[in-house]
């Protein structure tokens, strides 16, 4: 459905970089690509919805009205309720072209104290991380963290993933990616025969919810050196 590719940042791998980069700030928000029939999609082809309609400027997007919670609400609502935030055109930080509001500048051989430096800039004035461009190559630079949790329940997948692990489910949310093919499979053994609920596993998480659960949550690896509580 897209009317063309859109650029997808990788993860950096913790290391210097060479050469002239473009310094962009990550907001945590909703991408939204404009297509001329259907609309504002999301990177995974699902309708956007209370989006202004596109009028020139950038087709690739960053939508974001106050919170990412606030955001989500706003544009997976298809009819506005009572209390949904309204999405204005300043809540659209356009990211091909560049809205200048992101730009921070450039960098020039950037070593790992100064890519660090620049994440904790950003995050110190409430935005998720960073986002370094050199042409096509975007790299993108936010935090993590790990949590050691219990399984407390699982989930067969779809599609290919039929047959084998889907997700599993801990208190402190859902965990369904970062999960090898071969991990699917030998953890869907264990769940069909009783043996996986209550195993300790590794996740990383951009970061924990006021509540305690998991933003952006990855499988990391098993923890049978751990006992649950």
């Amino acid at each position: 459905m897209r009317d063309r590719e859109i650029n997808k940042p990788s993860s950096w791998n913790g290391k210097a970089l060479n050469g002239d980069w473009l310094l962009t700030l990550k907001i945590d928000g909703v991408r939204a690509i404009w297509h001329d029939e259907h609309g504002w999609l999301s990177r995974a082809d699902k309708q956007l919805y209370n989006i202004p309609p596109w009028k020139g400027g950038p087709r690739d997007c960053e939508v974001y009205v106050g919170t990412f919670r606030d955001t989500i609400r706003a544009t997976r609502t298809k009819h506005l309720k009572p209390g949904t935030p309204p999405i204005l055109r300043e809540h659209l930080y356009g990211l091909d072209p560049l809205d200048a509001r992101l730009n921070q500048g450039r960098l020039t051989d950037p070593s790992v104290n100064d890519i660090l430096d620049q994440l904790s800039r950003a995050q110190s004035l409430g935005y998720e991380g960073v986002v370094l461009r050199q042409k096509d190559r975007w790299i993108k630079v936010k935090p993590e963290e790990t949590h050691d949790v219990v399984i407390t329940g699982f989930c067969e997948g779809g599609g290919k993933h039929v047959g084998r692990l889907g997700f599993v489910t801990t208190t402190q949310g859902d965990v369904g990616s970062g999960f090898s093919e071969e991990e699917r499979v030998a953890l869907w053994a264990e769940a069909e025969a009783g043996t996986l609920v209550g195993q300790m596993i590794e996740v990383s998480c951009m970061m924990l919810t006021p509540d305690g659960m998991f933003r952006h949550p990855r499988f990391v690896r098993m923890r049978p050196d751990k006992l649950a509580a």
